[in-house]
């Protein structure tokens, strides 16, 4: 077992960031970083030791003795690198690796291959992050979590209900859930709580949703009961994550105007999401927003890639009085001089990975939303061909206490089961078990969790 050793690759806001918290809290922190500059940086600013090279190189992870490491933290500037190094550190024997990497889809899709691949036990998209709580702000309220299940398929999603949350108006069997999501949990004072046709949620509550993706969004505002207010979502920037926020609003019922200077990203934006409306133009040019009924948008989303083109953007935004202006910041340090601009919101990509690094660390190194000392824990099992699961539906197998089956991956098909929905060999099931029924998973989905 190692010691309270946390060795950090890369020295730029995120693991500049993380070293210092760490170090201010007791712990023995090494950085590995190999720019010049940086390394001065922390030498005259931290109380940490630094090792020059680069971490993906065995004889620099020796040379921090990763070998004793508690967690090995992987966030330089380059994904490669850092699944690279996670797997060597592991092999020289750190106990945990959490590795950052950009785009979202590594994690949505893939997460489970680069885990096992290269030892990963944390692996966090910036994107993701950043496109989250983007579409949080755009929607009026933010989710507390959200989980990825079967490929990207299934999401489950963790929130707080509100006064007038819709959830808490009736027992839940006289609640419209949409078809294809299932509420399986709700946490009350620190309690989890299994909910019957007859339970009912109240104020406070935490909910957790399960739904497959393209349900999601339908399932969340019924359930929480924040409608959907934007009219006219206008996202400055075709990069990756004004793309994918677009892609994302495709699901609501609301109009999306992305604006891009680039002709040639705009041309294949355009092609890839027929349903949004993308205009070549630039962000930061008064005549064009008003030409182009700007100012009869509900809600700005400033993510061109250049914090001074966001920051332009945003300010003529106000200027023509859209309700809600919602601006990426790249640079962390800048943050407070933002928000003395009013009401902006802020989202800053480096500042989210820090959170969840650090939220990873307070808690236990506890990686999912929903774990055993919440007691319950979701697991993704295939249905083997001798599991007594097998060819047998949910009504005939009964609702064995402390297990939910969520949903059903058959093929290209999700789908939350009902009652007359036979099991079939070769299926993948998302199951939620408390504490009290794992004992129960073992026996009807024999097999080893996902």
């Amino acid at each position: 077992m190692g010691s309270s050793r946390f060795v950090i690759m890369g020295a730029g806001q995120v693991g500049f960031h993380l070293a210092r918290v760490l170090s201010e809290a007791g712990r023995e922190v090494v950085v590995i970083e190999q720019d010049p500059g940086r390394m001065a940086k922390l030498e005259d600013a931290l109380d940490v030791a630094v090792v020059g090279g680069n971490g993906a190189y065995l004889p620099v992870l020796e040379q921090a003795e990763v070998s004793r490491a508690e967690l090995f933290l992987a966030v330089s500037s380059s994904d490669e690198a850092n699944m690279v190094a996670s797997l060597l550190a592991k092999r020289l024997g750190a106990e945990r690796t959490v590795v950052r990497v950009h785009i979202a889809d590594e994690v949505v899709s893939h997460r489970r291959t680069y885990q096992q691949a290269f030892g990963i036990d944390l692996l966090l998209s910036t994107q993701l992050l950043t496109t989250v709580r983007i579409l949080d702000y755009l929607r009026g309220h933010r989710t507390m979590a959200v989980e990825y299940l079967a490929g990207g398929k299934v999401q489950l999603r963790k929130f707080r209900l509100d006064k007038g949350a819709r959830l808490t108006r009736a027992p839940l069997r006289d609640l419209a859930v949409p078809r294809g999501a299932l509420v399986v949990g709700l946490f009350r004072d620190g309690e989890l709580l299994i909910p019957a046709g007859d339970d009912q949620a109240q104020v406070g509550d935490e909910a957790l949703v399960l739904a497959s993706t393209d349900v999601m969004p339908r399932a969340e505002e019924m359930i929480s009961g924040h409608g959907q207010r934007e009219q006219l979502v206008v996202i400055a920037g075709a990069g990756e994550t004004g793309s994918t926020v677009a892609d994302a609003l495709q699901g609501w019922n609301v109009r999306v105007k992305v604006l891009e200077r680039d002709r040639r990203r705009a041309r294949m934006l355009a092609d890839r999401l027929p349903k949004v409306e993308v205009l070549h133009g630039d962000a930061t040019d008064l005549a064009f927003l008003r030409s182009e009924g700007i100012d009869r948008a509900t809600s700005f989303v400033a993510c061109t890639g250049q914090d001074d083109s966001n920051l332009m953007a945003s300010l003529l935004a106000q200027e023509l009085e859209v309700e809600r202006v919602i601006a990426m910041v790249e640079r962390v340090e800048t943050r407070r001089l933002w928000k003395r601009l009013g009401d902006i919101e802020i989202v800053s990509p480096r500042a989210l990975a820090y959170e969840r690094i650090k939220d990873y660390v307070d808690s236990g190194y506890e990686p999912a939303i929903v774990s055993l000392r919440e007691g319950g824990v979701f697991l993704e099992r295939e249905l083997v061909a001798a599991s007594p699961a097998a060819g047998v539906t949910l009504a005939e197998m009964g609702r064995p206490p402390g297990l939910i089956v969520g949903a059903v991956v058959r093929g290209e098909k999700v789908f939350v089961p009902r009652g007359s929905d036979r099991l079939e060999a070769g299926d993948s099931v998302i199951l939620f078990a408390q504490q009290d029924g794992l004992e129960m998973v073992q026996l009807l989905f024999p097999g080893r969790e996902e």
